[in-house]
């Protein structure tokens, strides 16, 4: 895999388990949740927590802001936070202006697919790709 791939994964990655753990308890949440049972919760769509993390619930997901950095994610289908796809990276990338020539969708996904061959990613069979090296998803 492409150094600025996995730079970029990992940062994402690194994000999310910053943010996500935060909303959910904001949320009363307990994690781990699965996909399905984040997207029929009964409870605020639009929030901030009590830290200043802005978000905004969606479907299996979540797009938080903590004022630094934004993100949008998907959850497994067993509560994995570590999940990610070819438009939430380029976003991730464009939204917090980092340097990189990963911002282009097309660009993130031809990576993706070439570190899904080489064995180094999985893919969930679904939405979401998962690090080989963090184990099945």
């Amino acid at each position: 895999m492409r150094e600025d791939l996995l730079n970029l994964i990992i940062r994402y990655q690194e994000t999310v388990k910053q943010l996500f753990p935060r909303v959910a308890a904001h949320l009363n949440v307990k994690l781990p949740v699965s996909d399905f049972d984040w997207a029929v919760l009964n409870t605020e769509q639009v929030g901030q927590t009590s830290d200043g993390i802005r978000y905004f619930r969606h479907g299996c997901g979540v797009t938080m802001n903590d004022g630094k950095v934004a993100v949008d994610f998907d959850l497994g289908e067993q509560g994995q936070i570590d999940g990610f796809d070819a438009g939430r990276l380029s976003r991730f990338a464009y939204s917090n202006r980092i340097r990189t020539r990963l911002r282009d969708m097309n660009v993130v996904d031809y990576e993706i697919r070439q570190a899904e061959a080489a064995g180094e990613l999985i893919f969930s069979g679904r939405l979401l790709y998962y690090l080989r090296i963090a184990g099945p998803p």
